[in-house]
């Protein structure tokens, strides 16, 4: 377990889902706040290091300034009434301006299922000073806008609907006016419900709202739905303007479906859109899950110049995203280059060679200047997070302000990662605390006694006017999950609930990443959490299938292949013969349905299908199709558990041919499969490949390539593939070492598998001095734990760590020769020790 965080059990789980399942907003919160903190962890947050997962990107708009301070003793036991308190604090929001009939005659409504015949309705009805907010268009527009800021904006719909009942006949613009609200909070949900309540109090409809509604399918993944989307501008008598072609294209892109984003670039030139720079813009912007092309990324920048500042800044800040996915730092570098940034275009604000710290010397030619946004500051501070880069994070928070750029949730979310990435974790959490207490001071009170943190008073950012969204919260539960393990998903999920904000899809998604990743749990209690928090606004989505596969794939590689050095050792052993458990693969199997898992299915013997198949209906009713990470699973289980590597090259070739761009983890992939199939020379032409493709290897490609040698017992070459990753500067981690010791071992050269873990020990964590004599199985599992908890970020290794690192292959070498020399001399009869508990030679 990570960071002090103990074992899972299944009442730990339970505890967590419930606290997140949706329930009714007026549940009270006391009957979720009496559960104890004692069930995960009792260890504090203090200053403990996390490795956070990439965050979602957007952009969201700046809100009216609130003064935020956060008092200096939080460390009281929380109990049900603060929460309770925080909880009533924060249900009106900006509807306590309004009188309190008014409000409660929409809650009323609500309550009895949107009726709008209830009595407290009735009452107002007559009244002048109350039914005015409900006749009068200006007022009810008003109310209704008002209310999607609060923590129920479903207020909004049932406003209009007792306007309508009160004969206040609104036009459509006053729904379009409710949809930008709506979007801006990103309630795509009812986005929908809105275009159907405008069409039914108006007897139309708008182009506009037309477009809000396939704007929310879009969002909502709900691909299924584009076609019949863009049948009811038909069926309005309305014809559909540029904007809504963009958005069909936008969607299929997204939805990685490249044909029918064509299909539609045609229907615009015959409906008298030709492709212009904004178009160019649309498809750059939503190229991201295809992967980055470079004629697409070309055409859009060349475009710059006929858009205007906004559209330039979106074209931009997605080249940038797409190059540093894809950790080409030099090419994003000449990029951002471009923006006008203080101190003067093309210049480095920071001093250390670019705008982010990153290489590269030239800017794009002839590039038009264009204006840096949140977005833009958001995606540098993610990428730095990811890189470990604190220091050069909060510089680059210097030129934000000095750029005049005010923060927004992806960028506090960012800041978020890049302090529990460093282990200041009271950074982070001061971060949300000062956002809590601008909604309610009991709530980050209770919140700060909870993570048993004292918060700090200034921090590097402005965070006043920011709303706290689901967004940030996830950024602070998945830096802590390692440190805390389930005990911060509790603690969030109640403050979440408090303030009333509920989790989005991403929130499960961290939550089942980390069960799978570090606790190893099975895709049945995976498929539990999900199901828990299910809900009509919270669907399955492919990434939450991924996990699942992910978990079941792990499985049939353990059963294929066995697990620990044991296993390769039978091969090369005199006394116990290798017996693969697993050769032909019984937990998945394919389908000609190649979305949305990329040909997987379980097989209908197995229990675990009843459980997968509606969640997998789910997705597939949203017409969603296979990504590149679930095409990737398909190639491990074709290549590792199925050893059969012409299927995977088939299934790679697929994937090209519908446009999607292979990244270096199916090039890994396929190198585990050739190296686990004993072919060595088919593992370094997918190398070769890969260099070819501009993807530069990693140390999962070279560790591979390494398990390949020793599985062949060629310990040798094994120590020549670890060297020439030494000489490309790539850090070795805890599993490439493990791969040469591993080697070694397998030949029985067990005297050198210790010298490697030893010599190696410094790369990843100081040798402990209590296991200086410890036996080889003590050494090789104490190491293996270290690669739960990755502490080090370093990308390149330095000459003078390079140099250190050839010497000491040079010690293991000697020993080495030592073993083979008295191998040698050995009789033949002698039997070769062959596991961990034989003396060392």
């Amino acid at each position: 377990m990570l960071g002090g965080a103990s074992p899972i059990h299944r009442q730990h789980l339970k505890q967590a889902v419930r606290i997140g399942r949706h329930i009714a907003l007026g549940t009270p919160f006391h009957s979720v706040c009496q559960l104890h903190h004692t069930a995960c962890s009792t260890r504090a947050v203090t200053h403990s290091q996390a490795h956070p997962p990439d965050c979602q990107t957007s952009a969201q708009r700046n809100f009216h300034l609130a003064h935020a301070y956060i008092g200096t003793s939080h460390h009281r036991c929380p109990d049900s009434q603060s929460f309770m308190k925080a909880k009533q604090s924060s249900t009106t929001g900006t509807l306590d301006s309004y009188p309190q009939e008014v409000v409660a005659a929409i809650d009323t409504c609500l309550a009895h299922g949107e009726s709008v015949d209830c009595e407290a309705v009735k009452k107002i009805k007559n009244i002048p000073i109350y039914s005015r907010y409900f006749t009068n268009r200006e007022c009810v527009n008003r109310l209704a806008q008002d209310a999607v800021a609060t923590s129920r904006p479903q207020r909004a719909l049932q406003i209009l609907n007792i306007a309508h009942h009160f004969g206040c006949y609104l036009k459509p613009n006053h729904y379009e006016g409710v949809a930008y609200h709506l979007a801006s909070r990103s309630h795509w949900d009812l986005i929908s419900l809105l275009v159907t309540t405008a069409k039914h109090h108006c007897g139309r409809t708008s182009v506009r709202l037309l477009n809000w509604n396939m704007r929310a399918f879009v969002e909502n993944q709900r691909y299924d739905q584009l076609d019949h989307a863009f049948e009811e501008f038909t069926n309005a008598d309305l014809p559909p303007n540029r904007r809504t072609f963009h958005l069909l294209i936008s969607g299929h892109l997204r939805n990685r479906n490249l044909n029918s984003a064509k299909q539609y670039m045609e229907k615009m030139a015959v409906a008298g859109f030709p492709v212009d720079s904004s178009t160019h813009a649309v498809i750059v912007a939503a190229y991201r899950s295809l992967g980055v092309d470079l004629k697409v990324q070309i055409r859009a920048f060349e475009g710059l110049r006929d858009l205007d500042g906004r559209q330039s800044t979106v074209v931009l800040n997605s080249i940038v995203q797409q190059l540093l996915d894809s950790r080409d730092e030099e090419a994003a570098a000449r990029f951002i280059l471009a923006f006008d940034l203080p101190g003067g275009r093309g210049r480095n604000p920071t001093g250390s060679g670019s705008t982010t710290g990153l290489v590269g010397d030239h800017a794009p030619v002839d590039s038009p200047a264009v204006k840096p946004n949140a977005a833009t500051f958001s995606i540098l501070l993610r990428y730095m997070a990811r890189e470990g880069k604190l220091s050069r994070m909060l510089k680059l928070l210097d030129h934000m302000k000095r750029a005049g750029v005010h923060p927004d949730p992806s960028i506090l979310a960012a800041l978020i990662q890049g302090y529990l990435a460093a282990g200041h974790s009271r950074e982070a959490i001061s971060i949300v605390a000062m956002l809590l207490n601008t909604r309610s001071a009991t709530a980050a009170e209770v919140f700060c006694s909870m993570m048993q943190v004292q918060p700090l008073i200034t921090l590097p950012v402005d965070v006043r006017g920011v709303p706290l969204t689901t967004h940030i919260f996830n950024a602070l539960m998945s830096g802590l999950l390692d440190v805390m393990g389930l005990k911060a998903v509790r603690d969030i999920l109640r403050t979440m609930r408090a303030v009333g904000i509920s989790p989005d899809s991403h929130t499960v998604e961290i939550l089942m990443s980390f069960l799978e990743r570090a606790q190893g749990t099975g895709p049945r209690q995976l498929i539990r959490v999900l199901r828990s928090f299910s809900s009509p606004s919270l669907r399955p989505t492919i990434r939450h299938i991924h996990i699942i596969l992910r978990s079941i794939l792990r499985r049939e590689k353990f059963m294929a292949h066995g697990c620990g050095w044991d296993t390769t050792a039978a091969k090369y052993s005199k006394k116990r013969t290798y017996k693969p458990k697993f050769p032909e693969g019984c937990i998945l199997d394919t389908t000609e349905h190649y979305h949305p898992t990329a040909g997987l299915k379980l097989p209908r013997r197995l229990r675990l299908k009843s459980w997968f198949g509606p969640i997998l209906q789910s997705v597939s009713r949203q017409a969603v199709q296979s990504d590149r990470a679930t095409i990737a699973l398909r190639l491990k289980h074709e290549a590792v558990a199925g050893s059969d590597m012409r299927t995977s090259q088939t299934v790679f070739r697929n994937m090209l041919d519908q446009g999607l761009h292979p990244t270096i983890h199916h090039y890994s992939t396929l190198m585990d499969g050739y190296a686990k199939m004993g072919d060595i020379q088919g593992a370094k032409q997918v190398l070769r490949d890969a260099l070819e493709a501009g993807i530069q290897p990693n140390v999962i490609m070279y560790t591979s390539l390494i398990n390949g040698y020793g599985r062949r017992g060629k310990p040798e070459e094994a120590m020549r593939a670890f060297r020439a990753m030494i000489r490309a500067g790539i850090v070795p981690d805890v599993p490439s070492i493990d791969a040469v010791a591993h080697a070694y071992f397998a030949v029985g050269a067990y005297s050198v598998a210790r010298r490697v873990l030893r010599e190696m020990w410094a790369q990843v964590q100081p040798f402990p001095p209590e296991l200086e004599h410890a036996d080889l199985r003590t050494l090789a599992v104490t190491f293996r734990s270290y690669s739960l908890n990755p502490e080090h970020r370093r990308r390149k290794l330095s000459m003078r760590q390079q140099r250190l690192l050839h010497w000491k292959m040079r010690t293991i070498k000697t020993e080495w020769m030592r073993f083979e020399q008295w191998s040698g001399s050995l009789s033949d009869g002698l039997d070769r020790h062959d596991g961990y508990s034989h003396k060392e030679g």
